[in-house]
């Protein structure tokens, strides 16, 4: 179980920006995303496992958070003072935000290669 609440916890965490910042990087957040919410795969297959030690379906979990991603509430982790929620909803922008990004990354340019190619092809 503190597998699966440590990656929970890891969602709403700081991304760290040097080693002096408290907060997790980028990648460890990104493995937390992949490993509660994923469908199939090494993390799904690892999540599922650790859930059925605990008597926990782990697709169910997974599917309550891709839920949560997509805007159904996120319960806190934490004291619910004033300082502890808004850093939860900072948390939960900040994850969604990452989320909707690991779900469609935007298209790289085109190279000025690749374009001269095309308008070369279209002259043809």
């Amino acid at each position: 179980m503190a597998i699966i609440m440590q990656a929970y916890r890891d969602l709403f965490m700081p991304i760290q920006k040097n080693a002096a910042s408290a907060g997790i990087t980028q990648l460890e957040q990104d493995q937390a995303i992949s490993f509660l919410t994923d469908h199939q795969g090494a993390f799904a297959r690892h999540r599922n496992d650790l859930c059925s030690l605990i008597g926990w379906d782990g697709d169910v979990l997974a599917a309550r958070v891709r839920r949560m991603m997509e805007g159904e509430e996120f319960p806190i982790v934490s004291d619910k003072n004033a300082s502890s929620f808004r850093k939860h909803t900072q948390g939960v922008e900040r994850v969604r935000t990452r989320w909707k990004y690991l779900k469609s990354p935007p298209k790289r340019p085109s190279s000025s290669v690749e374009k001269t190619r095309e308008q070369d092809r279209l002259l043809v």
